[in-house]
């Protein structure tokens, strides 16, 4: 029981799998070197070449978590995580104020093989967006998407470190925006592959380092909506659009509690346009995660 809480402790949440350092193995020290190489790798891993027509756009959020899983058995548990992002700055000057609502939700499969370490989890993805009124006689609206995400994760633990590689396959369903105009284009499908490297090292029994990268690549775009607007809440266009660089820790509160604080560098790419830099953004990432079991 206490293998299977451990191991849903560590939020393999949409951003970042944290692991918390009651996690992680501490049989032998990892020396100074190998850490070293695997942070330069992981950043080398980030980079994009600056590649832009005119100054890219910039903004900074912040995004609040709320992770809770429910240990249901030694191999499944279940996850429910309400979001919210909030936009405090942006070059264009729009007004601040909430960019985005999020729920995600399902069921988690868990399993080890003495070093590694396999979970998938499978959510439904919640994402909704108030748009503001931008002049007057314009009035406020409200965009949302529902998408479904497999999330394949392998941990590998070296004493105090842990490698993890997690793919996101994200499904958008359905999409409603001002462009989409009939239920044909709202209804229908493309896939983004989101793949992350990450490297986490445990300080103490409680603190845990992290280090990671993402890249945003889309697999299958859909054939009604290509030639429409991209972005949020539309689906998603093939090729690279988009990298993140997280950079934080995990900190342990009481057993069964923890809160991870990230920096995350997000930079946003025109995948028609040679992976095109058009937008970065900086945000500070905060997760509260909390495990139960239930057996």
């Amino acid at each position: 029981m206490e293998e299977a809480r451990r191991s849903a402790c560590q939020p393999h949440g949409h951003r970042l799998i944290a692991a918390g350092g009651s996690a992680i193995r501490r049989e032998a020290m990892v020396p100074r070197r190998a850490l070293s190489i695997l942070v330069v790798a992981v950043i080398l891993l980030s980079g994009v070449p600056p590649l832009f027509a005119e100054e890219p756009r910039s903004d900074a959020q912040v995004w609040l978590y709320g992770n809770m899983t429910g240990v249901i058995t030694p191999s499944w548990a279940y996850t429910v995580m309400p979001g919210i992002r909030y936009r405090l700055t942006d070059s264009k000057e729009d007004p601040g104020g909430v960019t985005m609502y999020e729920l995600f939700t399902g069921p988690m499969y868990m399993h080890r093989f003495g070093s590694l370490r396999l979970r998938v989890p499978l959510w439904y993805y919640y994402m909704g967006f108030p748009i503001p009124a931008k002049g007057e006689g314009s009035e406020n609206d409200y965009f949302d998407s529902h998408n479904l995400e497999v999330i394949p994760i392998l941990d590998y633990a070296l004493g105090r470190l842990t490698l993890t590689s997690r793919s996101i396959f994200h499904s958008k369903l359905y999409a409603r925006n001002a462009a989409f105009k009939t239920d044909s284009h709202r209804n229908g499908y493309s896939l983004l592959l989101r793949q992350m490297l990450q490297a986490s090292y445990s300080l103490t029994p409680g603190i845990a380092l992290v280090l990671a990268d993402e890249v945003f690549l889309g697999l299958v775009e859909d054939d009604e909506t290509a030639d429409i607007n991209k972005g949020e809440p539309f689906f998603e266009k093939k090729g690279f659009s988009m990298n993140r660089l997280y950079a934080g820790a995990s900190v342990a509160i009481i057993p069964g509690l923890s809160v991870s604080p990230q920096y995350v560098l997000e930079t946003h790419h025109n995948p028609d346009k040679d992976s095109e830099l058009t937008r970065i953004r900086h945000y500070l990432f905060v997760t509260i995660n909390g495990v139960v079991s239930l057996f």
